[in-house]
């Protein structure tokens, strides 16, 4: 008996590690390598715990906390002598870190422990970003404030390593090498390549002076490109402005000869630098503001001790190895590390295409003889007599693995076999096993074969053999052994179908993931509707790129296999398409017919163009006047070519005219007018659209919550997705009539329609009112949207060409039809493929 209990005991867990055996094949127990990849993914890199915080603002503020923890430095609360910031703070916050949108030594920080009592207080950092390590048992704290100030960021972080993105600066004192800047752009621009190389390659005391700092975005970037290069010295920053720093001009006059020299000569009075370096002092300098900085920097570097001053100039004599490997800055070359930053320093993607810090250098004085290598800015500088100086160890070179034997080239495939192969995504590449073994029929025959073979075995050995019921009677089956023997093979059947299901399943959902193949994309032609009677204006169907939403799908940016950058131009099919990674532009002109109040049908011409971008910076405004007062205007191919705009439409007119009708005018962070008079249509830096009545906000909310562009014109069409109900064809000065028409609207974050309408010619095109143009934008599915300036200003631009078109009629009235001059622009994209001023115009928008 205890023998064939034994032996039960031994079939039985056969048969469980045969279950267990085919289950694990099957995917339905997973294996421990599973788990083992799952807890690879906790890197323990600490992040923001900001999230669980309470924040508790003085009660004016109350509601205000989103402006300095949305991570964005050009949102900001403002405080005043007297106010505190409380925070509540979760278990295990080892530090805060704090982005302040203007300097300000006018704080304090405290800590406090769950009971209230204070365990230590800090004075104001000097630093725009500051970091406070925490005690163990801080659960409060409290930044006071003894004066004004504004906080861009606060955040708390957890336990475990820090990013490498908090910054923690040091103050120089000495420094044998001073670069003098004139902005956080240009220090970029020019220099960056000369702090990675001596400052972090070589460990050369070096210290970076920046005239202005620009917008708070650009001193982030400077901050944060300096930070990833490894160098910790803090930049001083000067505090001159002025309105316009591309003029010499401007900045002559915004900033002060004697300060400007002041500032300089101080620096150097205290640092004591044994190498200057800067901008050329002519008018090759890529500034005004920057020929300015130089000219000032060698007047103070007279008799001030330097042996050597470098200019950058092509012209020059000594070139920089951009293209060796750094030490410590993770092995990479300056041109490699350039190309990092350009990719986070996000505003700088409004205005360039690339980062290519200068390499050459001008030798401007030496007290120390002539440069004879040319690509050393201490040549002739003992070594020894710097502060600090390291001779840079190479970066290993990593084994390189055994090249393979050489393979024949497959046959070339013709462009339509080419087109007919989908591209491999990333999701095809990395299938589970689940899917990999499911596909198999080999392996699928192969688990329900092993359960069949290990039920023959059971059968042969316990299923079928006879027992004896007692003395003297016949042996029979157990046919509870024979189901426990069939165990096997009923599991193995199953686990065969189950793995088949899930492979399918998952292969299904990575082809639906993988984006089909796709000819060359060609523009197909407009049709034209049919009339109908005002106010409505007909419109083509809309076009399946305007049907998805701007974050649905990728097939909208350009592809791996593209260029960078795609630009589409069939002017017989009105059709224009620019894409890259981050902006897409798609434009189609629209042929119909508008009919009139009095039942009359006359031709309308209009272009739609769906704009989808990724990033907020692919948007700016731009002006006319150098001197940036919001006045002045000049042609719009001559506005959108110098500012290389891959699409500009017309503005709101600024403080050119009609302000008596306008509220709140700001561009790129400036404030021209805060009245309330008419709606308001402000840019937020999340990628929306937003629209206020008169007097619901003011500038300097819309400043806070990050608004860096406002517009005030009117009316508004559509807001909250509801259609306006006011009698917008009566609106003073623009309703009443059939006139060419500008406008904007949005679908959704990030997704914008620009809509203009040709007018005032009836051969060509009749022109809209109010209603009849808001109701475009409804068709195109925007739920924000609002009026720009028309009439004669209305123009959409794309690479320099303009693409409606007025006549060329001019008397004073509103039979005007004529190609006006406009102080201000919406423009989308930067290219440096759109033609120069001085390059062959083949619509200026005139007929």
């Amino acid at each position: 008996m205890y023998t064939l209990m034994n032996k039960t005991k031994i079939l039985n867990r056969m048969a469980s590690a045969a279950t267990v055996l085919l289950l694990l094949v099957s995917g339905i127990v997973p294996f421990s390598s599973a788990r083992a990849e799952t807890a690879e993914i906790q890197t323990g890199q600490v992040g923001t715990v900001t999230a669980d915080c309470t924040f508790t603002l003085p009660e004016a503020l109350v509601g205000r906390e989103y402006r300095i923890t949305d991570g964005l430095v050009e949102s900001y609360q403002s405080f005043s002598s007297g106010q505190t910031l409380e925070v509540d703070l979760p278990d295990g916050v080892q530090g805060i870190y704090l982005e302040w949108y203007a300097p300000t030594s006018k704080y304090s920080v405290k800590q406090l422990d769950a009971s209230g009592a204070t365990l230590s207080e800090d004075a104001a950092s000097p630093y725009l970003n500051a970091y406070y390590a925490l005690n163990e048992e801080t659960k409060h704290v409290t930044i006071a404030f003894t004066g004004n100030g504004a906080l861009s960021t606060f955040a708390a972080y957890g336990a475990g390593e820090l990013p490498a993105t908090i910054q923690r600066w040091n103050t120089p004192t000495t420094a044998d090498l001073l670069v003098v800047a004139s902005s956080s752009r240009t220090a970029l621009d020019e220099f960056f390549g000369v702090i990675a190389t001596y400052a972090c390659n070589h460990d050369i005391p070096t210290a970076l002076a920046v005239m202005s700092p620009n917008t708070r975005s650009a001193q982030q970037e400077l901050l944060s490109a300096l930070w990833y290069a490894g160098y910790d010295q803090y930049p001083f920053f000067g505090e001159f402005e002025c309105v316009n720093d591309e003029i010499y001009g401007f900045a002559k006059n915004g900033w002060g000869r004697k300060p400007t020299l002041s500032f300089v000569t101080n620096l150097i009075t205290q640092l004591q630098p044994k190498v200057l370096v800067t901008h050329m002092d002519d008018e090759t300098a890529p500034t005004g503001a920057a020929q300015f900085t130089a000219e000032y920097t060698l007047r103070a570097a007279e008799d001030a001790g330097v042996q050597k001053i470098y200019l950058a100039s092509a012209a020059g004599g000594t070139t920089l190895d951009y293209a060796a490997a750094l030490n410590g800055c993770f092995g990479k070359s300056v041109t490699e590390l350039s190309a990092d930053v350009f990719a986070f320093c996000a505003s700088r993607h409004s205005y360039e295409s690339a980062l290519a810090p200068a390499s050459v250098f001008l030798l401007e004085e030496s007290a120390v003889g002539e440069d004879v290598s040319l690509n050393n800015l201490f040549e002739n500088i003992d070594t020894a007599a710097l502060s600090g100086y390291a001779d840079p160890t190479p970066t290993p070179q990593p084994t390189p693995e055994p090249t393979p034997e050489p393979t024949a080239e497959p046959e070339e495939q013709t462009s339509e076999e080419t087109a007919a192969v989908p591209e491999q995504s990333a999701s095809t590449q990395s299938v589970s096993i689940i899917a990999t073994l499911g596909s198999s029929t080999a392996v699928l025959f192969g688990v329900a074969g092993a359960g069949f073979l290990i039920t023959l075995i059971l059968l042969g050995t316990y299923g079928l053999k006879r027992r004896s019921k007692g003395r003297g009677k016949a042996r029979k089956v157990r046919a509870s052994a024979v189901v426990i023997s069939l165990l096997p093979l009923v599991l193995g059947v199953l686990a065969s179908g189950v793995l088949f299901y899930l492979s399918k399943q998952e292969l299904a959902a990575v082809a639906a993931q993988t984006p089909a193949p796709t000819a060359a994309a060609t523009p197909e032609a407009t049709s034209t509707p049919e009339s109908t009677t005002e106010p409505e204006a007909q419109t083509e169907p809309e076009t399946e790129a305007r049907d998805a939403a701007a974050s649905a799908s990728d097939e909208f940016y350009r592809k791996d296999s593209d260029p960078a950058e795609v630009v589409v131009v069939d002017e017989e099919k009105g059709h224009w398409e620019y894409r890259s990674d981050t902006l897409s532009i798609f434009i189609d002109r629209m042929n119909t017919e508008y009919t009139n109040y009095g039942g009359k049908t006359y031709p309308l011409v209009y272009f739609v163009a769906h704009i989808r971008m990724r990033e907020i910076n692919s948007f700016r405004t731009v002006q006319s006047a150098d001197n940036r007062n919001g006045a002045g205007a000049i042609k719009p191919w001559i506005l959108a070519r110098r500012n290389k705009a891959v699409l500009m439409i017309t503005g709101d007119n600024l403080t050119e005219s009609d302000t008596q009708y306008k509220s709140i005018l700001i561009r790129d962070g400036n404030v021209f007018l805060d009245s309330a008079k008419c709606d308001i249509m402000a840019m937020y830096p999340d990628m929306t659209m937003r629209i206020f009545s008169p007097g619901e906000v003011n500038a300097s909310e819309l400043l806070m919550d990050g608004v860096r562009e406002a517009f005030s014109f009117a009316p508004t069409f559509i807001r909250g997705g509801a259609f306006t109900t006011e009698d917008v064809d009566h609106t003073a000065r623009i309703g009443n009539e059939t006139n060419p028409r500008t406008g904007l609207g949005m679908v959704e974050p990030g997704h914008f329609v620009a809509i203009v309408v040709d007018g005032r010619q009836k051969d060509y095109s009749y022109g809209m009112r109010l209603s009849a143009f808001g109701e475009l934008f409804v068709k195109e599915g925007c739920v924000e949207a609002y009026n720009l300036d028309g009439g004669v200003s209305a123009c959409m631009l794309f690479m320099g060409e303009q693409l409606n078109r007025h006549g060329n009629k001019r008397v004073g009235t509103i039979e005007d039809t004529y190609q006006r001059r406009i102080p201000d622009g919406l423009v989308w994209g930067y290219s440096d493929s759109v033609p120069g001023e001085d390059d062959p115009i083949y619509h200026r928008g005139e007929g």
